[in-house]
């Protein structure tokens, strides 16, 4: 419920007074925690506390990228960062960690949260079947235990939700398109606000500012073109139906989501790990490779190995590049790094790939339920699922490519480690293991392979480069680590059940095509299958938002003409305050909005449940002659606008003294119920309606009338550029108009011990290190 206290403004105080360094382009208070994020030019987004002290500081995620816009989400740890490239990043504020990352298909204009006031109880079913998955499912083991590579990552937190509530991530573009998504990951619509108002797309077009209403019926946009000011009221029947079953699909995609990207580190540290394989293998055999003619790799070892002669080229290279000593170095090398692929193979990833499956498996019980969801989601998980055990059966097969790499290997460098013991002509150990006949014939089969893959068809655009690069063929597992089909697939149905359940899969298409079995796709490797796993799933979850984009529909409009030196359009060069703000007003079910239309006027307006909107206008006339507050203070106009409470907007204002040809900033809480009380309803129209100054109907107030003199402050150093107001928080913090300085202050103006009072409680202590690490 919003904060409905209004502070008194002669104990507001200054806290802080700090100078950034570079242009603040975004301020942003969190309004359930003592934290304030603030963007700049350079696209670093730095998090403060109340008292000043540097929590953790954002690089961008690339560079020359700036921060357009900062929202916290509600009831949770995670604020999501929007870049001028489209780009969007969900980071939690505690670990600094990226939960997610999406991006929209143009610069960004706007972004806020809307979230509902009811939580899903515990004992409701759908509740149960989102959340039973921490009563079955093990743990996903840590990867930074396993390879050196990975990073201390715990995902078995779940960061993305600690409560059941849902909430909406709305995105506005420049081109005029809102993207909204449910806990920010799930997309739950595109609207295009331009083509439902028939306005032919243009590149001025901008998103200024949207909300939903709690009941997430109504999409109140603020669109901008042209010279027009624009309050468009947009409705959607399926959203509002269907809110709770669009939170526990947020939920189990969510939960999806956090183990496919553990399913992707996983996958990095196995790449990883084989690229480690690859370097030792190039540092001693890569340059004798290429000195030999093609096809003569396999002939010269097995020459070696079936008549014990060896030409002068191999003799050389295994007594004077390879050495004894280099020999056992590679193959104790070689064979740790086959260990730790494997233990990446049976842990972490059938562990991942099991948890997909049981997710799965309860969506597609989920979606059996066609009341709930089969608006939503009408496609079974079917392809999902068949993906899932695809993926798995992919899985195993590499864990015995492994496994007989593993094999291989071990056999090559004891048998080599025999050969240059004979070649230096001295005698072997008492204890070397001998090679029996089955050894040998493993390892005639690895030497006939040397050169296989020469002798594969070979596209003219890569042949050179494998001409140039010519080195031993003697890794299996590789070729499973690329985005490439299978070069030698593996020998399949040698085993007998094999063989015969091949057989019968091949005479029997009803088989083949069952859904409870799943493909063998024996030429994908397994980057390609994990790649078909992800697009399948991406697939799947679009179909929310495709359905929900369809509902809407427009249900009423206001435009506000004004001038066009009066916009706002966004610069690169100097970022410039808001014209638009908005609040839900949980009480009076409506959505309350606060339009700066000019330096002179400001328009309020209430959306009601039914679309149809209240509006009264504020203006700067003339002083009224009774009053002699105000004679000194100059002409008062509009700065900015945000709402301080539903009951309180905060306003900066600018006031210019013609005769001393000076100006000052002040900032005012304004007591918006006597502004209700002249509101005047405007019903529903089907089109737009046009507000000019000599509108009919539209009250219209001298905002001189409702400043109390207590409410008005003068700002330090007559100097403000943009304001960042928190009523939860009841603090304020104020830009400078050289956008390098940026000043708080408490609303309360409360003793010291009070001040001390915040909610870093609700934070871990992994902030407080943050803090100390990033000072060290």
């Amino acid at each position: 419920m919003a904060n409905q206290y209004t502070p008194n403004r002669n104990m507001m105080k200054q806290t802080s007074n700090k100078n950034i360094g570079t242009k603040v382009d975004v301020l942003k208070w969190s309004e359930d925690m003592d934290l304030l994020a603030i963007g700049t030019e350079k696209g670093e987004v730095l998090l403060q506390r109340l008292k000043w002290q540097k929590v953790w500081q954002l690089p961008p995620p690339e560079e020359g990228l700036r921060v357009r816009e900062i929202a916290w989400r509600p009831w949770e740890k995670l604020i999501a960062i929007g870049y001028n490239n489209g780009t969007i990043l969900l980071i939690n504020i505690e670990t600094k960690e990226e939960v997610y990352r999406f991006s929209v298909d143009a610069d960004i204009s706007c972004m806020s949260w809307t979230e509902n006031t009811e939580e899903l109880p515990s004992d409701d079913i759908s509740y149960r079947s989102v959340t039973a998955h921490t009563k079955y499912l093990p743990e996903l083991p840590l990867l930074s235990s396993i390879s050196s590579s990975a990073k201390p990552i715990n995902y078995n937190r779940n960061n993305f939700c600690s409560k059941h509530i849902l909430n909406i991530l709305i995105v506005g573009t420049t081109m005029g398109r809102i993207h909204l998504m449910a806990f920010g990951m799930l997309p739950c619509g595109n609207v295009d606000v331009l083509a439902m108002l028939g306005i032919p797309s243009r590149s001025t077009a901008c998103i200024r500012d949207a909300k939903m209403s709690l009941d997430f019926k109504q999409l109140i946009v603020a669109l901008e073109f042209d010279d027009a000011l624009n309050l468009v009221v947009l409705e959607n029947g399926v959203l509002f139906k269907y809110s709770a079953s669009v939170l526990c699909l947020a939920l189990k995609h969510a939960q999806m989501l956090n183990t496919m990207a553990y399913m992707d580190d996983t996958i990095e540290c196995i790449i990883e790990a084989w690229e480690t394989v690859l370097l030792e293998m190039d540092n001693k055999l890569t340059s004798f490779a290429k000195e030999q003619p093609e096809g003569s790799i396999s002939a010269d070892f097995l020459e070696l190995l079936m008549f014990a002669t060896s030409s002068p080229a191999l003799e050389q290279f295994l007594l004077r590049d390879l050495t004894e000593k280099g020999l056992r170095k590679l193959g104790t090398s070689i064979e740790l790094c086959y260990v730790t692929m494997q233990k990446l193979v049976v842990k972490p990833l059938y562990t991942a790939i099991y948890d997909v499956f049981y997710h799965l498996t309860t969506l597609d019980g989920m979606l059996r339920n066609r009341y709930h969801y089969g608006v939503l989601l009408s496609t079974p998980a079917t392809e999902l699922l068949r993906n899932c055990g695809s993926l798995q059966i992919k899985a195993y097969e590499l864990q015995k490519v492994i496994d007989m790499s593993k094999r291989d290997f071990k056999i090559f460098f004891r048998w080599l480690h025999v050969v240059i013991v004979r070649l230096m002509d001295e005698s072997p150990q008492e204890n070397q293991p001998t090679i029996t006949q089955q050894e040998i014939n493993y390892l005639g089969d690895f030497l006939n392979n040397f050169d296989s893959s020469v002798s594969q068809p070979v596209p003219e655009n890569e042949r050179s480069a494998i001409e140039s690069r010519r080195k031993f063929n003697l890794e299996r597992v590789g070729q499973y680590l690329v985005d490439k089909p299978l070069v030698m697939p593996p020998a399949v149905g040698q085993q007998e059940g094999e063989s015969q359940w091949k057989h019968l899969l091949s005479q029997n298409q009803c088989l083949r095509e069952c859904p409870a079995i799943f493909p063998h796709h024996e030429n994908l490797s397994l980057v390609q299958q994990h790649k078909l796993l992800k697009q399948s799933f991406k697939k799947m979850f679009d179909q929310p938002g495709s359905v929900i984009s369809a509902d809407f529909r427009h249900k009423n409009s206001l435009t506000i003409r004004t001038d066009s030196a009066s916009g706002s359009n966004r610069d690169d060069s100097t970022p410039v305050a808001r014209s638009f703000t908005f609040i839900n007003h949980p009480q009076d079910e409506v959505t309350l909005v606060a339009v700066v239309q000019s330096e002179d006027s400001l328009l309020f307006a209430e959306c009601f449940p039914d679309a149809g909107l209240k509006i009264v206008r504020i203006r700067f006339e003339e002083k009224p002659y009774f009053d002699q507050r105000f004679d000194a203070i100059g002409r008062l106009t509009f700065r900015q606008a945000q709402f301080y409470s539903v009951d309180t907007l905060s306003l900066l204002l600018r006031a210019y003294d013609e005769a001393n040809a000076n100006s000052g900033c002040y900032f005012l809480l304004l007591n918006l119920r006597p502004v209700r009380e002249f509101l005047n309803r405007i019903e529903p129209r089907e089109f737009m309606q046009t507000l000019t100054e000599e509108a009919v109907g539209c009250h219209g107030i001298n905002a001189y009338t409702l400043i109390d003199e207590s409410s008005l402050k003068l700002l330090d150093s007559n100097d403000g550029h943009m304001i960042a107001v928190s009523g939860k928080r009841n603090v304020m913090a104020v830009v400078s108009e050289s956008l390098k300085n940026v000043r708080v202050y408490d609303m309360d103006g409360a003793d010291e011990e009070d001040d001390m009072l915040d909610t870093s409680s609700q934070i871990n202590s992994s902030l407080e290190n943050s803090q100390e690490s990033i000072q060290a």
